[in-house]
């Protein structure tokens, strides 16, 4: 019996230019015997919606489009309580949960392979009672993936991302630190945090945090960053030069590796999940479900 696949394309993805791979993708698919479903999302049906709608009819999902169209995927899988596998083909801008899958960048070859992927359990995060499956934070340049237009990201690319995010470091001077209270399995830290990140991958932001021997997508355990405000230039610096380095051994950087994550904010603070707005909560609570979600990948040390 042939396998049911439904194909969730995000239209505005690639540049907008999406649509013309859809066909030999389709094609690469079906000559491996899967039976396909393509489906658009679009303002009134997003990704979630579409999954709730489809879920009882199908084997596998794939997902056209970048980070943030993968998380309504992930809500949708999450909230059906039907466990079924899922990968994405990484048309968005930064795409940074394919590079910590491995998930090939040339749009045709996850496609030719799919059948020969592995299904590798994945960590998913609880957030008031939301899903999230790479990245959860608060602070400094974590809007940028949704504040930047659209029109500038389908004319610049991470260039768009980029210089947005300049935009925000030349006014990191006047940004208000965030007065926190945080519990974690083994601690409780107060503190005021201009930045604040509760991840499960390698990349975040387009930028390479951790090494891949740091990460494991399925130990049960997220990866935490909080960043004190520099007092000067040189503090700034010093953080930078900590993330490029990776190596979070300075005073003003937290690092440190939980199950369990709960925030207390002085005032309501926006987060972002995934790459999109998350909300504004003043008290929040982070639960890791340990290899909660199917996420077809390659297989170790396999062609990319």
């Amino acid at each position: 019996m042939k396998k049911e696949i439904l194909i969730i394309v995000n239209p505005c993805a690639g540049k907008g230019k999406v649509n013309k791979y859809i066909p030999e993708i389709c094609d690469n698919l079906e000559k491996q015997d899967y039976e396909l479903e393509v489906i658009y999302t679009s303002e009134n049906n997003n990704g979630e919606n579409i999954v709730q709608n489809y879920i009882r009819y199908i084997d596998a999902i794939v997902v056209c489009s970048g980070d943030g169209t993968l998380n309504e995927v992930v809500n949708g899988i999450i909230k059906s309580h039907k466990k079924i596998n899922v990968t994405y083909i990484p048309f968005g801008t930064t795409n940074d949960f394919a590079k910590t899958m491995r998930i090939p960048k040339r749009k045709y070859s996850l496609s030719k392979r799919l059948s020969k992927y592995n299904a590798i359990d994945i960590d998913i995060g609880n957030f008031n009672n939301k899903s999230f499956y790479y990245i959860a934070a608060f602070g400094v340049c974590t809007n940028i993936s949704y504040s930047t237009k659209q029109k500038d990201k389908n004319k610049m690319g991470k260039l768009a991302y980029y210089r947005e995010g300049l935009k925000v470091l030349k006014k990191i001077k006047k940004f208000k630190p965030i007065q926190t209270t945080i519990v974690t399995d083994d601690e409780i830290i107060k503190g005021e945090f201009i930045y604040g990140g509760v991840s499960n991958s390698v990349s975040i932001g387009g930028l390479k945090w951790f090494s891949r021997s740091e990460i494991s997508v399925s130990d049960g355990k997220f990866e935490v960053i909080l960043i004190k405000k520099p007092k000067n230039i040189i503090g700034l610096l010093k953080i930078f030069i900590s993330i490029l380095r990776k190596k979070y051994d300075q005073k003003n950087i937290y690092y440190l590796k939980t199950k369990h994550f709960q925030a207390d904010f002085e005032h309501e603070t926006e987060w972002t999940l995934d790459g999109e707005y998350g909300g504004r909560e003043k008290h929040v609570l982070i639960e890791n479900n340990k290899a909660k979600l199917g996420f077809l990948a390659p297989k170790k040390g396999g062609k990319k």
